[in-house]
């Protein structure tokens, strides 16, 4: 749409807003002035009329109220004329009077008036007394055919004011979108190449203004096309010499390459010192522990094994001097050979012999569960796991729980959450060692506390954003501040010596960390510990997936 169309509509809008608005008003005025002098006079002439036939009708003299009656009717905008004696006695009536003389039929006003006709009356009384009563009928037609023609001239006048508003907006617009095309026809100009464009730029109108802009416009893009052709002058002189610059660039970037190579090269090499002795290191804390956790067995088994040569050895006189003695009878030979038994203690040596025995078989077993604990350690560390399975958390806590066989006074929480999880697609046998560990710690931490039927564990589960999360808490005797960067080493335990190897956690990390998973252990203020294990959703949503496809 056009500016001028634009300006066109919108004056002759406004224009049909505003005539409309004066158009109204002024019918308004001109029906309400009509009306209101309409029935002034119809009032006036039925009160005047009224005391006229007053004294006529006091005197019954119908032939005086019938010429008056008859005289009235004579005006062009009366219809009828009645006059009325005491019990709505028509005295005289000319014109065309209604059948009825009901009240209701009269006006108040002649805008109520329906029929055309104004029906006014007025009472005939004296000293108070009604005597009768005059009913006259005003013509409207008239009145309402002058304001009929009075809508008729002002529709007329409102349609050719808004022509020649029309005419003159069109005039105006096109005077005013003279300026505006001549700079349309210079932009199309400009769009085509043309650079030599003049507009028109006198005037202090806004148009004058915009023409004054257009041409610092068209002057800024001569200005901004040389500097271009300039920059491309020098750009295709420094292409020129491009390529002896690219290739010093090149030998130079092919130097800093290999430096960089050697560099890394270097790194590498350092990277891999760091590993072999972080192995090293490693290697040294494993053999330090495992040697500390079966020199402590092959000790109890080296002095058992001394003691018992050291029985064997006075079990072997014994005999000797009973078979000496045997052979003889002397009774100082058996005085010292009691003396003898009393002084090497032969009567606890039985007892004693077996003791050590016993206590070297079971050093003996502690270094084979040393070693077996090693291989076990070493085959998670390196064995290819299988195929994951589906399982249900719930029961496998249960199977562990079972296989533990916590003390009775123990309390232990399997909350609900674990219930309501959907089957994990793990691998089984790695997750039942998983929670074993996790709930025997548990379990001896209580029963290491002053009151250990006191002690409670607990173990819920919940989703946490895109991960599955696991508590396990207890309130046992916790674990030293100084020790929990070191929970997850080989062969750390808190426990006496020959109640722990220190694998547990050892083993539960690396199930966990294979599982994708993200373990942490840390002291409560109440005192215990709580294990939380974090795993991604995608457990779950594993065993979901290929159950519907299994279905």
């Amino acid at each position: 749409m056009s500016l001028r169309l634009k300006t066109i509509l919108g004056v002759a809008l406004i224009e049909a807003v505003l005539l409309a608005i004066l158009l109204t008003l002024t019918l308004n005025y001109l029906r309400t002035t009509n009306f209101d002098g309409l029935d002034q006079r119809a009032f006036s002439t039925s009160d005047l009329f009224a005391s006229t036939v007053k004294n006529a009708v006091l005197s019954y003299d119908l032939a005086t109220v019938e010429s008056f009656t008859q005289e009235l009717l004579r005006n062009e905008d009366i219809v009828y004329v009645a006059v009325f004696g005491e019990g709505g006695q028509v005295l005289s009536s000319v014109g065309s009077v209604p059948s009825d003389h009901d009240p209701s039929r009269l006006e108040k006003g002649s805008h109520q008036v329906t029929d055309g006709i104004f029906d006014v009356s007025s009472p005939i009384a004296e000293a108070g007394i009604e005597f009768g009563a005059v009913w006259l009928g005003f013509d409207m037609s008239a009145l309402n055919a002058a304001i009929d023609s009075a809508k008729k001239w002002s529709t007329l006048i409102v349609v050719g004011e808004m022509t020649l508003v029309a005419l003159f907006s069109y005039i105006l617009g096109a005077y005013l979108t003279q300026r505006l095309s001549e700079l349309r026809r210079a932009a199309d100009d400009i769009a085509a190449g043309a650079r030599d464009v003049d507009v028109r730029t006198d005037g202090r109108d806004e148009l004058a203004t915009v023409s004054r802009a257009f041409s610092n416009m068209v002057a800024q893009i001569k200005v901004s096309e040389d500097k271009a052709e300039r920059y491309h002058n020098e750009l295709a002189e420094a292409n020129a010499t491009l390529e002896t610059r690219v290739q010093r660039r090149t030998q130079a970037l092919t130097e800093a390459n290999h430096q960089l190579t050697a560099t890394n090269e270097q790194l590498k090499n350092t990277q891999e010192k760091l590993v072999e002795s972080e192995k090293l290191a490693s290697i040294g804390t494993m053999a330090a522990g495992v040697a500390h956790e079966i020199n402590n067995p092959m000790g109890a088994v080296s002095s058992n094994l001394q003691m018992c040569q050291t029985y064997l050895g006075t079990y072997q006189t014994w005999i000797e001097r009973s078979e000496a003695l045997r052979d003889g009878s002397d009774a100082q030979a058996n005085q010292d050979l009691d003396q003898w038994k009393q002084a090497q203690y032969v009567e606890c040596l039985e007892e004693d012999f077996r003791d050590s025995l016993n206590d070297a078989l079971v050093s003996v077993d502690r270094v084979r569960a040393i070693v077996t604990a090693l291989q076990r350690y070493a085959t998670q560390l390196h064995q290819e796991k299988g195929n994951r399975e589906p399982i249900l958390l719930k029961q496998l806590v249960t199977h562990c729980l079972e296989t533990l066989a916590p003390p009775e006074p123990l309390s232990i929480t399997v909350s609900a959450s674990l219930t309501d999880l959907p089957q994990w697609r793990v691998h089984p046998d790695d997750f039942r060692q998983l929670f074993t560990e996790l709930l025997r710690n548990a379990i001896q931490a209580c029963e290491r506390k002053p009151n250990p039927e006191e002690g409670q564990i607990s173990i819920a589960a919940q989703q946490d954003g895109q991960r599955w999360v696991i508590h396990v808490v207890d309130n046992g005797v916790g674990i030293e501040a100084a020790d929990l960067k070191r929970v997850y080493d080989p062969f750390f335990t808190t426990l006496p010596v020959g109640q722990g190897m220190g694998l547990g956690l050892t083993f539960a990390y690396n199930i966990v960390r294979h599982h994708d998973g993200v373990m942490r252990v840390q002291n409560r203020d109440v005192g215990g510990v709580v294990v939380t294990l974090a795993f991604p959703l995608s457990l779950s949503d594993q065993a979901i997936n290929e159950t519907a496809d299994s279905a």
